[in-house]
């Protein structure tokens, strides 16, 4: 492959294929979260981003296919006398010459968009947390990078501009594009490493079960393959420089990063087809004891309860007011007071309260660590007034049997 370049129908195969996994993967973002959000108005802003994000890789597939039946004026110089005194190669390099541009601009614009959203994305999970600090620097980096490869790419490597097209082309720069490749391949690899190494420490210390941890790593594993794809195109690049085997690591490094910025957004959509309760945050000490979970966390940072405790629900078993002599028609034993407290809460489902739960991205990471400890500081609490108040009403019983036989 390295001292060929592929056919069309190859490149074709493979763009349709790896469209048709990003469009099935990126319809699925959409649909979780409509699902997490309960509105497709409630979209978020990097839902927008990648919306025009997968217009622009689709652009560059279909260029690609049009590129691949067109030369340009990229060639060996001993072909120029042939290749000049036909006028028609002439004219189709020089259209081959103009698709370039467009492709090169398409997989710029679409690799950059992925970035977008996952620094947003990113920015969101890490608020409150030192992380976000690197995120923002790292923002910072790739807006920088985006506006060097533009200036140098309009501006400073093929002057004048008419020189990407031209036939015969005077500055080899103009055809080659390697100076370009080597600033964009500067960028690009540099920010995909540093993106794919925040996230890492950050799941191995959040508080989620290890099958959780190593999905969401999998996931974010996948990134590993589109900076191991970026290498190998620029590798082809100068390797072949008279080959167009760039343009099928082009379709390879620009669909896996599709794949990983979309399947991110996934968990609400996987609930709701499977069951899948994403994202738990689960008390570590109620797991050690063999209890259920207390309390889960939902995207706006509120609290609700969904299982039983133990020592709550032994004081709504042994909470009996004590009846007062003369009252006859009370008995022992049963309440006659003021309606009490409902324990409809106490008794809701798990599967109840998953359903309401929104998006799990939105949750700040700091959640995962802390938002426990503050669950198990509130049950013990509770548990340990019960117990009180359990204790209270059993020595009064105690005080007052006499007067009861």
């Amino acid at each position: 492959m390295g001292n060929e370049s592929p056919t069309p129908n190859q490149l074709f195969t493979e763009a349709i294929v790896f469209w048709s996994i990003g469009l099935v993967i990126y319809v699925g973002r959409v649909v979780a979260r409509i699902i997490a959000n309960g509105s497709y108005k409630r979209l978020f802003v990097d839902d927008y981003v990648m919306a025009a994000t997968f217009a622009i890789y689709t652009t560059l597939l279909v260029l690609i296919q049009i590129s691949a039946r067109y030369a340009t004026n990229l060639m060996d110089p001993k072909d120029y006398d042939m290749v000049l005194a036909d006028p028609k190669q002439v004219s189709d390099r020089i259209y081959g010459s103009k698709i370039v541009i467009g492709l090169e601009q398409c997989m710029l614009i679409s690799t950059w968009g992925v970035k977008t959203c996952m620094l947003m994305l990113y920015w969101r999970i890490t608020q409150n947390l030192k992380s976000n600090l690197y995120i923002k620097i790292l923002a910072v980096y790739v807006a920088v990078g985006f506006v060097v490869i533009m200036v140098t790419y309009y501006a400073v490597y093929c002057r004048p501009f008419s020189q990407y097209w031209a036939m015969p082309v005077d500055n080899m720069q103009c055809a080659t594009y390697q100076y370009y490749s080597i600033t964009q391949a500067v960028f690009n690899i540099s920010s995909d490493a540093v993106m794919f190494a925040i996230p890492i420490p950050l799941l191995i210390k959040a508080q989620l079960k290890r099958r959780r941890k190593v999905v969401l790593i999998g996931v974010m594993s996948l990134g590993l393959f589109t900076i191991i794809a970026a290498i190998l195109n620029k590798y082809f690049n100068f390797a072949s420089p008279l080959t167009t085997t760039y343009q099928i690591w082009y379709i390879r490094e620009s669909s896996t990063a599709i794949y990983v910025a979309n399947l991110m957004c996934w968990w609400p959509l996987l609930r709701k087809l499977f069951g899948v309760k994403a994202f738990q945050y689960n008390s570590n000490r109620a797991q050690k004891h063999g209890k259920p979970d207390n309390q889960n966390n939902d995207s706006s940072g509120s609290y609700s309860n969904n299982s039983h405790s133990h020592p709550s629900s032994n004081f709504s078993r042994s909470w009996k007011l004590p009846f007062h002599r003369g009252n006859k028609n009370t008995t022992p034993g049963k309440y006659s007071g003021a309606k009490g407290p409902s324990t409809e809460p106490i008794n809701r489902s798990n599967a109840e309260f998953i359903n309401d739960m929104h998006r799990v991205e939105a949750v700040p990471l700091e959640n995962w660590t802390t938002k426990h400890t503050r669950t198990d500081t509130s049950i013990t609490q509770d548990s340990r007034n019960s117990l009180e108040k359990q204790c209270d009403v059993e020595l009064y019983q105690k005080q007052h049997a006499r007067s009861l036989c």
